[in-house]
């Protein structure tokens, strides 16, 4: 039990007060996005847009010097206490991003930090994947014929399967079509977006199926880094969404396709590509619409440069590789990082882990995948 581990006890507690309510998204996601792109647009895309940001009341810098104040090497166990100044220094970067939003090269540079830049063999798959769209041609597109509105009904009868207690609603400061705040326990819907059945369907598994199961077994074990955050856990707990979607039966091509780019996008930033040409490439280069191109640049480019996006594709791909052999208790006990299952060993031999009180869905009933798509990924090696 937690009691035979008093040290760590107070170091666990501690590091959720100082950072519980550290969470970049609500924060990295401009407040004009909608007029930003109008202006955009209106200037015949030749002017940046110009994006504002939510004033975060936390204060950053006191949360980080009390961060370092934490006497962590006094914690019972010498692996554990490893693990929490790993944790202790992942913090450190997320508020560097939280510090300098905005603020460009300074946000780039912790954002790289944080979250790392695309590697030759992402950007090989990503090509790999662009280059099989002739493949994917006769694809019916799905039909966008539900309202913000709709999709909220949608997922609350969706969490209702599930039996949590949590908000869901429409909003309008979003980047992403859909998220969800684990501080706040919402699911966060944008207003003004059309869905598809299907993106529904991959929505709420993504969100729902993944990212809020992991958030209420988080609540229920003995310490509360779960629910805080292992260090570079993002890779890992998006990698599971989407694999959670391709187990649904709602992955599908473009999806795909949208997650390459992404990568493509993040190199673009890293490597200064202004926003107007990146913006020009992914609608000469690879289709899109404007608002589609709009939307992928300012979820790569805001803040000064926000690579967190480049981990989706690299993340699934290793967990379907892994697929037949996932450790479940380690992905679904938490925001956790794959690379972390011997640490869960220490916390089971040592009594201080809880069975999984929920599941996702999508992991227990799986559907069929377009076998097209199917051979693509297994391309992806």
């Amino acid at each position: 039990m937690i009691t035979a581990f008093p040290k760590l006890q107070h170091i666990d507690s501690s590091l959720h007060k100082l950072l519980g309510k550290v969470e970049l998204l609500l924060y990295i996601n401009p407040i004009n996005t909608e007029k930003a792109k109008q202006q955009f647009f209106k200037s015949k895309y030749v002017e940046p847009p110009q994006f504002r940001y939510p004033k975060c009341p936390l204060n950053s810098r006191r949360i980080r010097k009390e961060l370092f104040k934490l006497k962590i090497q006094k914690i019972e166990e010498q692996g554990i206490a490893d693990f929490y100044e790993e944790v202790r220094w992942y913090f450190n970067g997320i508020l560097d991003c939280l510090e300098n939003v905005g603020k460009s090269s300074l946000f780039l540079r912790s954002s790289l930090k944080a979250f790392g830049a695309p590697t030759q063999q992402e950007l090989d798959w990503a090509k790999t994947i662009v280059k099989a769209a002739p493949n994917f041609s006769d694809q019916p597109s799905s039909l966008k014929n539900h309202s913000a509105e709709e999709a909220v009904h949608f997922m609350k009868k969706f969490v209702s399967n599930y039996g949590f207690e949590v908000t869901v609603k429409a909003v309008t400061h979003m980047s992403s079509k859909a998220m969800v705040s684990n501080s706040k326990k919402a699911v966060l819907i944008k207003k003004g977006e059309r869905f598809s059945t299907q993106e529904l369907k991959a929505l709420a598994h993504h969100e729902i199926g993944v990212h809020l199961v992991t958030t209420f077994n988080a609540e229920k074990q003995p310490l509360k880094v779960f629910s805080l955050g292992f260090p570079f856990n993002v890779q890992t707990q998006e990698g599971l969404a989407v694999l959670s979607e391709y187990y649904c039966g709602a992955l599908d091509y473009d999806r795909l396709f949208e997650l390459a780019l992404r990568v493509i996008t993040a190199d673009y930033v890293v490597r200064g590509v202004p926003f107007i040409e990146a913006f020009e490439t992914l609608t000469r280069t690879f289709g899109l619409t404007r608002d589609r191109a709009f939307n992928m640049a300012t979820r790569l480019y805001r803040g000064g440069g926000f690579t967190k996006d480049r981990l989706y594709l690299p993340g699934f791909i290793e967990l379907y590789q892994q697929r037949n052999a996932l450790d479940k208790d380690l992905l679904f006990a938490g925001k956790t990082a794959s690379e972390y299952s011997e640490f869960v060993q220490t916390l089971k031999a040592n009594d201080l882990f809880s069975p999984l009180e929920y599941s996702s869905h999508s992991f227990t009933r799986q559907e069929a995948v377009d076998q097209r798509l199917e051979n693509l990924i297994e391309l992806l090696k």
